[in-house]
């Protein structure tokens, strides 16, 4: 029962104070500190563009029915919505240093007003379903706590007026903000210092890295987070403020130290993490061809499987598990190149100390504990067929090693 308390209070009371002492330590630039008018005017804005392009899209894309009975649907638009905002944005932020100067120097605000805003959206959403959903009485039985329910969530997938809440916190404010945040701080960096090698390169691996989500949204929504993750604190609260805070720090604090890097030094950096996003993709791209088609081949040969079977809406149904290309090498290949791409973005600030490392540094814990948490899932979805899965691919991430 104690780890019901440990993880919900520590996110929900120590979390939000540890960014902003992040933030207030490494900057020069942001100085003020409560959240005022501009801050709210951004964070209303960002919101209303994310949940417009949702509700008003005419693509839509109907994702896999959950445990819960509920299939949702989405909106199929996301890279068109991440090349019209990114543009935009990035022609505003090169004709208007104003514009660059005025949100830099209320990032701190305007974090602080997500973080007040994304609570009071939390606790709506707790408060809205907390007598309906659809495990209520599993959860009662079991003991769940309030701030446990709250800190994961009541129900898979929550809507407003249509807009499914994980599409909308995830995609198009998470994602979106940190995109638009980090193109901000690289203009700003541009009209107040200059052209920065260690800069340029980091904006740029990100946002390839960014824009690559976009371009597979929709495959976003048949993964583990999407489908087996409620929507309460840890995603919608990790998302709107969370991302935006923590995700963009490197930049940001490259905006206020800026380091001094070779042209070679910064090309052969970006070419290595050009490598890793081509890798990261083709790993999963092997996945999607081999679930659209069991007799592709890969590297050469014809892709070798495991067949399976699991529970869904009490029928024993059959499916399979990839064993070839890099999914045989091991379980988690792609998270070792997405792993990888992130030092690359992270180090060329290194000469400034360890703050611009903080992403790589967590990106690594936490892809390394949602490995666990994965397998967990995959352990309760095959059952032995899991075992079996394991037996053949041995290794969790590094091959060899891990």
């Amino acid at each position: 029962m104690i780890k019901n308390y440990v993880a919900p209070l520590t996110l929900v009371a120590v979390l939000p104070i540890v960014l902003y002492l992040v933030l207030k330590r490494t900057t020069t630039i942001s100085q003020k500190v409560l959240p005022n008018l501009i801050s709210f005017i951004f964070v209303i804005t960002l919101a209303a563009v994310g949940y417009y392009s949702i509700a008003l899209s005419s693509n839509k894309f109907i994702g896999p029915t959950n445990v819960d009975g509920s299939t949702p649907t989405y909106a199929d638009n996301g890279l068109s919505f991440w090349f019209v905002t990114s543009i935009l944005v990035s022609f505003i932020s090169f004709i208007s240093p104003k514009f660059t100067n005025l949100f830099t120097e209320n990032f701190i605000p305007f974090i602080l007003t997500c973080n007040i805003l994304g609570l009071l959206f939390v606790i709506y959403l707790y408060n809205k379903d907390k007598n309906d959903y659809f495990d209520k009485e599993e959860d009662d039985k079991k003991g769940h706590t309030a701030l446990f329910k709250f800190y994961r969530g009541l129900k898979f997938h929550p809507t407003i007026f249509g807009v499914d809440i994980k599409q909308w916190t995830n995609c198009r404010f998470g994602m979106i903000a940190w995109q638009l945040i980090i193109l901000i701080f690289a203009f700003y960096m541009y009209h107040n210092v200059g052209f920065n090698w260690a800069m340029f390169v980091s904006v740029l691996l990100q946002t390839i890295y960014i824009g690559k989500f976009f371009h597979w949204e929709t495959g976003y929504f048949n993964t583990l987070d999407i489908t087996l993750d409620r929507a309460g604190y840890y995603i919608c609260w990790g998302c709107l403020v969370f991302v935006p805070a923590f995700y963009t720090l490197t930049t940001y604090f490259l905006a206020n130290h800026p380091p001094n890097i070779s042209p070679l030094l910064a090309l052969f950096v970006l070419a290595i993490g050009m490598l890793f996003i081509y890798l990261n993709y083709e790993v999963d791209r092997q996945k999607e061809a081999f679930k659209a088609d069991n007799d592709i081949k890969i590297w050469g040969k014809k892709a070798e499987f495991l067949p399976v079977k699991y529970m869904k809406d009490g029928k024993e149904r059959d499916s399979k598990l990839l064993l070839g290309g890099f999914w045989g090498m091991s379980r988690h290949m792609n998270y070792v190149f997405e792993i990888l791409l992130t030092l690359c973005w992270c180090i060329v600030g290194i000469t400034m100390g360890v703050v611009p490392m903080l992403y790589f540094i967590f990106i690594v814990i936490l892809l390394t504990h949602r490995i666990f948490r994965d397998e967990d899932k995959c352990k309760a979805k095959y059952g032995e067929y899991w075992n079996q899965y394991c037996e053949k691919v041995p290794y969790r991430l590094i091959p060899k090693i891990f």
